[in-house]
């Protein structure tokens, strides 16, 4: 029994690593390429929504395989919903005048995802920690039932775009 506890703790923690640097590498080639993306879709990762599709997954799915990456699938968007956000949020009047500088577009993504690294270890140990709470969550009776209202309410918080 502790045997598989630590396989769920190290796989869940190896998962959201890996999709975390993912989602790291990729935010800076959205930023470096100077392509503008539309990351409202991105509203559907808060974390309501993700802990209702975690209670579901680690309910459901018996192959750890495969449900470790579904976890770093959900991590990687996770976490690049909310780098993108962390990046776009800078002022556009700040981002002119360090672009009119004579500062290239990789230095620029670079700097901001240096500025965004804070928020990306924070935001890495949040998902982690949904993680396991979820997966605690799942051992419940009524497991199905929360991991569909999470859905809801996560649905209806990204309709509102909330926070």
């Amino acid at each position: 029994m502790i045997g598989e506890f630590l396989h769920i703790i190290f796989g869940s923690l190896i998962s959201t690593l890996i999709g975390s640097l993912v989602s790291l590498l990729i935010a800076f080639e959205i930023v470096s390429k100077r392509s503008r993306i539309r990351y409202q879709p991105l509203f559907l990762f808060n974390e309501m929504m993700m802990a209702g599709v975690l209670i579901l997954i680690w309910a459901y799915l018996d192959n750890l395989f495969i449900l470790f990456c579904l976890i770093a699938a959900l991590s990687l968007t996770y976490q690049l919903y909310k780098l993108l956000v962390g990046i776009y949020s800078i002022d556009k009047r700040f981002r002119l005048l360090v672009l009119s500088l004579g500062v290239d577009h990789r230095e620029y993504a670079r700097f901001t995802i240096e500025r965004n690294l804070g928020r990306l270890f924070g935001n890495l140990l949040k998902f982690y920690t949904l993680s396991l709470v979820t997966f605690l969550v799942s051992m419940t009776a009524y497991a199905s039932n929360m991991g569909f209202f999470a859905i809801i309410v996560g649905l209806i918080l990204s309709l509102f775009q909330i926070d």
